[in-house]
C-alpha cells in the first residue's frame, strides 16, 4: 500500500497521532522482491576540476579544513559489508561469490563504478569513520536479502570505510521520528531514507485521495516532515525520489510526494526550514534520461540530484531506494575530507558540483544534475550561497 491512512477526525488532529504510512522504495530486477515501494541555500556553480589538497581553508572558509586520509587498500578490503561479505546473496553462497559472478571483468561493485569512488579512494576519502545511518527493513538471518541490506551494500560500495548503522523501523512516522532522534543522539549525522509515501501506488496505480487534505493539514501545523525534535547542524537528511513517476501524471515529486508536497507549500507560504535535505532521483541504465519510474525535480530542483540504480551488478535492480545510497555515500566521503562541513554545505557541495542534465542549470527533471564525486570532493573556484 502506498499511501497515508486518516480520516476527517484525525486530520484536525497532530500528524502524530494519526502517523503516515510508509513505503520503502521497491528493489526491482535480481532481488525480486515485490515489496515496498517508495517511495538551503545551493552553491553558485563554479568551474571546477581535479586539485591538490591545498587550499581549501584560505579559499573557502574554516570548515573545509582536512580531514586525515586513508589509503585505496583499506577501501577495498571494506568492500562487501566487510565482515558480512559471506553473507549468501541471491542464490550464491556468499556475497563474494555473488559479485565474482556477476560482474565479469570488474574487480569492485557497480555503485563504486558507476560513481567513480576509485579515484577518491586512491587519494585516501574513502569516507573512515564517517557514521552513517540506514533507516530501512532489516533482519538478522545473515542473508543479504533485505531492502535495507541491499541498500547498505550500496552505501559501502561509495564509501567502505564507513560506520554504517542499520537501523530498523516499522515504516510510520512516528517510528521514523524515533529513529531520527535516536541517531541524532548517536551522532550519526548522515541518514539515508530509501522510503516515504506517495500520491500513487507504484505498483497497482490506485491514487491516495487524501493525499492533498494531509499535505494541507501538515502545513496548517507548521509540521517539520522530519518531526518535531531539534537535529545537529551536521544532520544531512538523504531520501529516494520515490517511483510512482508512471502514474503521477507529470511526475513532479512536489506534487506526487508527500514530503516534497509538505515542504514546498511551506516554502510557498515562507517556511525556513531547519534541515538539509535532499531528493535523489533515478537514472535510465546508460545515465542519459530519467528513468521512467522515477520521479521528476518538479519545483524541488534546489535539493534534488540524480544517480544511477543498480544494487550489485549492471541491470540488477531499479530503484529511487538504490539512487539515494550513491548520494550517501558520496556525503560520507566529502565528510571524511571535510570533516568541518555543516549539512547544510555537505547540501550545497553535493548539489552545486554535479554534473549539469537537461536544460542548462537547475531543471524541473534532473534538478543539479548528475551526482559528481570527482567535482564535489576538488572544489574550485568561490562557493557563495545564492
Amino acid at each position: 500500500m502506498n499511501h497515508m491512512v486518516t480520516s476527517q477526525a484525525a486530520r484536525r488532529s497532530s500528524p502524530r497521532s494519526w502517523g503516515l504510512l510508509i513505503v520503502l522504495a521497491i528493489s526491482l530486477g535480481m532481488s525480486g522482491c515485490k515489496k515496498f515501494s517508495q517511495d538551503v541555500e545551493t552553491l553558485a556553480s563554479s568551474s571546477l576540476s581535479s586539485s591538490n589538497d591545498e587550499g581549501f581553508t584560505d579559499e573557502f572558509g574554516a570548515e573545509y579544513y582536512l580531514g586525515t586520509p586513508s589509503s585505496e587498500d583499506d577501501a577495498i578490503a571494506n568492500l562487501f559489508l566487510g565482515a558480512k561479505s559471506g553473507h549468501a546473496y541471491g542464490a550464491y553462497d556468499s556475497l563474494i561469490d555473488a559479485h565474482a559472478a556477476l560482474n565479469s571483468g570488474h574487480n569492485l561493485p557497480i555503485a563504486s563504478r558507476d560513481t567513480n569512488a576509485r579515484t577518491q579512494w586512491a587519494l585516501g576519502w574513502t569516507g573512515k569513520d564517517v557514521k552513517v545511518g540506514v533507516l530501512d527493513e532489516f533482519d538478522t538471518n545473515e542473508i543479504i536479502d533485505t531492502h535495507g541490506d541491499k541498500v547498505s551494500l550500496i552505501v559501502n560500495s561509495v564509501a567502505p570505510e564507513a560506520v554504517l548503522t542499520d537501523y530498523h523501523f516499522t515504516l510510520t512516522q512516528q517510528a521514523a521520528e524515533d529513529a531520527f532522534q535516536e541517531l541524532n543522539r548517536q551522532e550519526i549525522f548522515i541518514i539515508n531514507n530509501s522510503w516515504g509515501a506517495a500520491r500513487f501506488s507504484h505498483v497497482t496505480g490506485d491514487e491516495d485521495t487524501d493525499f492533498d487534505a494531509n499535505v494541507a493539514n501538515w502545513v496548517s501545523l507548521d509540521y517539520k516532515i522530519t518531526g518535531t525534535s531539534d537535529y545537529d547542524a551536521k544532520m544531512l537528511f538523504v531520501f529516494s525520489a520515490g517511483n510512482s513517476g508512471a502514474y503521477c501524471p507529470d511526475k513532479r515529486i512536489h506534487e506526487c510526494s508527500f514530503y516534497p508536497a509538505v515542504l514546498h507549500r511551506q516554502r510557498a507560504a515562507g517556511w525556513q526550514e531547519q534541515e538539509a535535505y535532499i531528493w535523489v532521483g533515478a537514472l535510465t541504465d546508460d545515465g542519459t534520461e530519467l528513468a521512467g519510474y522515477s520521479h521528476s525535480a518538479g519545483e524541488m530542483g534546489r535539493d534534488f540530484i540524480v544517480a544511477h540504480d543498480d544494487i550489485l551488478s549492471a541491470g540488477d535492480g531499479a530503484g529511487t531506494s538504490h539512487a539515494a545510497p550513491r548520494v550517501t555515500g558520496a556525503a560520507a566521503l566529502i565528510r571524511h575530507k571535510f570533516p568541518g562541513l555543516s549539512g547544510m554545505q555537505l547540501k550545497d557541495l553535493l548539489l552545486s558540483t554535479a554534473e549539469d542534465m537537461g536544460e542548462p542549470g537547475v531543471d524541473t527533471i534532473f534538478g543539479h544534475g548528475k551526482l559528481d564525486l570527482n567535482n564535489a570532493l576538488s572544489p574550485q573556484g568561490q562557493l557563495a550561497a545564492d
